[in-house]
This record gives C-alpha cells, sequence and structure tokens, in this order.
C-alpha cells in the first residue's frame, strides 16, 4: 500500500492544478491508494482475480488516514535517502578509482554527478521539495528531520571512505558531518535550479563530464580537508 501511494504520489508532480500544489500529498485518496496496491498485487502474482485490496485493510493498519499520511511522510523519505551510496559501495569505487589512477577529485566528480542526475529527475525527490512548504506541521518536520539525519549519515560514511582511500583528514576544527551538511546544501541548491530550468550550470572549463556543482563540491571539499601527514603528527 505504500508502494502504491508512492506511485500517486509521484504521479503528481505532473500536476499543474492548484489543488496539487497547495500539498504534496492533498490528492492521494485512500481510494486510489487501494485501487493501484490491487493493481501492484495482482501484477506480481499474475493473477487479475486476487482479492482486492480495501479501505478497511487500510484503516486496520492505520486508524486514520492522517495516519497513514505521516507513515507515508517517513516512506518517502526514507526511499530518498537510499539514492546516497553506502559505505560497502563507496569504498569499492574509490578503491577502484585509485587503482585506475584517478585523483580524489575526479572521483568526487564522478559521484556527486551521478547524485545530481538522480536526484534532479527523481519525482518522490521533487515531492519532497513540497513538504518544507508544510514543514511547520510537526509530523512533516519530523519526517524530513528523519530524511536528514539518514541521509547525513550515509554520506558522511561515504566521504569518510574517500579520505581514509586519498589519504586526507578533515581540517580542524570540522569534522565530517559539517563536510556532508555543506555538501548536501550545495546539491539542494543544484538540483533546485536545474529543475527551474536555470542556465549557467555547465562547467566553466567546458569539460563536459564536469559541471559548475561538481567544480564548486571540490573546491569546498578541498577546504574542508588536508592531507594526512606522512610522520602521523596530529
Amino acid at each position: 500500500m505504500l508502494e502504491a501511494a508512492t506511485k500517486l504520489v509521484c504521479a503528481g508532480t505532473a500536476d499543474t492544478s492548484e489543488a496539487a500544489v497547495s500539498a504534496a500529498l492533498a490528492h492521494v485518496r485512500v481510494k486510489q491508494v487501494t485501487e493501484e496496491a490491487t493493481r501492484i498485487i495482482r501484477g506480481r502474482l499474475g493473477d487479475e482475480s486476487a482479492p482486492a485490496v480495501t479501505t478497511g485493510s487500510i484503516y486496520q493498519i492505520w486508524p486514520a488516514q492522517a495516519d497513514f499520511q505521516a507513515e507515508l511522510l517517513f516512506h518517502l523519505t526514507s526511499r530518498q535517502a537510499e539514492l546516497v551510496p553506502g559505505l560497502p559501495d563507496s569504498i569499492r569505487r574509490f578503491e577502484e578509482a585509485v587503482e585506475k589512477g584517478i585523483t580524489w577529485q575526479e572521483a568526487l566528480n564522478d559521484v556527486l554527478t551521478d547524485n545530481h542526475r538522480n536526484h534532479r529527475v527523481d519525482p518522490i525527490y521533487r515531492v519532497m521539495l513540497g513538504f518544507y512548504a508544510s514543514a511547520s506541521n510537526p509530523r512533516v518536520r519530523e519526517a524530513l528531520g528523519h530524511y536528514g539525519e539518514s541521509f547525513t549519515k550515509v554520506a558522511c560514511e561515504a566521504y569518510q571512505a574517500l579520505l581514509d582511500t586519498y589519504g586526507l583528514r578533515m581540517r580542524a576544527p570540522y569534522q565530517v558531518d559539517h563536510l556532508a551538511t555543506s555538501i548536501a546544501s550545495l546539491l539542494d541548491g543544484f538540483h533546485m535550479r536545474w529543475i527551474a530550468g536555470y542556465g549557467d550550470l555547465a562547467d566553466p572549463h567546458g569539460d563536459e563530464n564536469w559541471s559548475l556543482v561538481t567544480r564548486v563540491a571540490v573546491m569546498l571539499f578541498d577546504q574542508f580537508t588536508e592531507p594526512v601527514p606522512a610522520d602521523g603528527t596530529s
């Protein structure tokens, strides 16, 4: 049912009506969720005669629509946090980069380019941007906080893997979470500018494998970090 509702929320990003703009989840109706959930289940089973999901089954799990919407928010934010590379993937990716003679700047560019490409076209990310307009609501704020914490945790693991692989460390007094928060904020801004159709986002050096956002991110990363001394001193 959460998957069905997620599909409906994503479909709503193409809705240009005022109702859809007013609230990211306002257009999701329980009846629509049950219909989409039924289609998903029957498709997986390959049986069009399988019992339909009913509104009663939803209310057995979530007593009120507000409860369902609150969990849907957490489901969406958790899905979005999964776009960040996990620690094993990051370590493998950076180790392979070192073996190929790729600099940390190029390795970081590759990872952030993937992140930028995924986020700027991902419908769930666009839906989440709409949540910020309703952040005064405690449940919405809690869901966004959950997303921020999840995203930062995994991003910190990825950046620490890059630091360790390339013999770098954070420059005092900064910690890796400061780096993750700063780069995430930078990326969010560029994601939104791309979505809005702003120009001048290409690489100033004219390299089609880079962009303005990855150039700035690399400069930011460089300012936050330094090489680990060869003698091991602090």
